[in-house]
């Protein structure tokens, strides 16, 4: 029910602390800019692209400095950072004041993530990483829940007093999730090797394949429910509008009480592959599901999306386990910080594709654009295993070149210093 003592349960509760603010935050923020500080929804809108923009070219390029100041270091300085743009997001007045907050706001929640992954392989033995990060999605998930919990009390004021006490709410959250992980042991320091290239991620194509795939995959799992299938259900069903927020609640339920349960039995490299293809096929008949909703009867629709969403979170929860195991074990044992970034830069170039794609998709097609979702993870299914396994190709190629550098170090062809 807990993670393993030390820098895995700091993780975690950090990781809570921090969350809940957010959750906040993310309920409440659209109403107090528009509502409150006087920006237009158009306005808000290009401030967020502007945002999910900044975040895609600076994340990489910072989980490099996440190795080399160190993980804790760099996720103590990011909350730190983000606490002060909360609270300085009450104080904006135009479009003008608000765009820097948000890309600053991007920027630094993609640094505490890459952070926190890069911590959580370095600070965690080997056999305890995928556990750990399985707890801390299933954390992240209960926290973004409590939050937007608490900010239904300031919606229902919708106020400027209610909305700035949310704001000040997430800065000090931030501050307090900065406290607790200086409590954390300090991260192993890995050297990286002299002479080899700094951004070694981006050059790994294997990775950034996957990192890319994975991101896409993501993102279409999570807009379904969250803007696919509520405006599928109030133009195709006769279903009340309540029936989203029970499908919400099935997927929220399911990823913090079994995340952790559907880790198991991925370990190693091998172990992703039949876990992505399985679990994709789960997700692409959850849109089978969705689809078949179409002019049903309207118990009929409830018990299809019901369990259509049950079926959903199964395989988003197998999903985001293989992807556990194969950022860490893809990633170089010195530039997990980087290997993080990037992870998370595919996730936001995700978030960037996902809304528009869905939108045309089900919307735009309707049955048959839900049968073409459903194709899209199939296929994805198909196609990240093959790059999983063009990775470890890569990855012992790679073992037996530098096995083959020390063998001839050793035999003196290295000619090592005497002495």
């Amino acid at each position: 029910m807990l993670p393993a003592p030390g820098t895995p349960r700091v993780l975690a509760l950090a990781t809570l602390v921090n969350t809940v603010g957010n959750g906040a935050y993310l309920a409440c923020g659209a109403l107090f800019l528009t509502r409150s500080a006087g920006l237009t929804p158009a306005e808000l809108a290009l401030a967020l692209s502007v945002s999910a923009g900044a975040g895609v070219l600076l994340t990489t390029p910072l989980g490099y400095v996440i190795d080399r100041a160190g993980p804790r270091t760099s996720q103590i300085t990011a909350l730190l950072a983000l606490a002060v743009t909360c609270a300085a997001v009450a104080f904006v007045r135009d479009l003008a004041t608000f765009v820097p907050l948000a890309c600053l706001i991007a920027v630094g929640d993609a640094v505490v993530k890459a952070a926190n992954g890069a911590m959580t392989a370095s600070a965690v033995p080997p056999a305890e990483r995928i556990r750990t990060r399985a707890f801390l999605r299933s954390t992240n998930n209960a926290g973004i829940a409590l939050g937007t919990l608490v900010a239904g009390a300031a919606l229902l004021a919708d106020t400027r007093a209610a909305y700035l006490a949310v704001l000040f709410g997430n800065s000090v959250t931030c501050l307090a999730a900065a406290l607790i992980i200086t409590r954390a042991a300090p991260a192993r320091s890995t050297r990286a090797p002299i002479g080899g290239p700094r951004m070694v991620a981006l050059r790994d194509r294997p990775f950034l394949a996957f990192a890319a795939l994975d991101g896409l995959v993501a993102a279409l799992f999570n807009y379904m429910l969250t803007l696919a299938l509520p405006l599928w259900l109030v133009a195709r069903t006769d279903a009340p509008a309540a029936l989203v927020s029970v499908v919400l609640l099935v997927n929220t339920v399911g990823c913090i009480t079994l995340q952790v349960r559907a880790t198991r039995g991925m370990q190693t490299l091998a172990d992703a592959p039949p876990a992505i293809f399985r679990a994709a096929l789960l997700v692409a008949a959850s849109c089978v599901l969705f689809a078949s909703t179409d002019a049903a009867p309207t118990w009929l629709v409830v018990v299809l999306a019901l369990t259509a969403a049950a079926v959903h979170v199964l395989g988003e929860l197998r999903l985001a386990g293989a992807s556990f195991v194969v950022v860490f074990d893809l990633a170089r044992e010195w530039a997990h910080g980087q290997y993080q970034a990037v992870y998370q830069t595919g996730r936001q170039i995700g978030n960037m594709i996902a809304p528009p794609l869905l939108t045309a998709l089900v919307i735009g097609w309707g049955v048959p654009g839900w049968l073409g979702l459903a194709g899209i993870f199939a296929a994805a299914g198909l196609i990240a295993p093959r790059i999983i396994r063009s990775a470890m190709t890569t990855r012992d190629q790679h073992s037996m070149i530098q096995s083959g550098h020390s063998r001839a170090s050793t035999m003196g062809f290295g000619f090592p210093p005497s002495g």
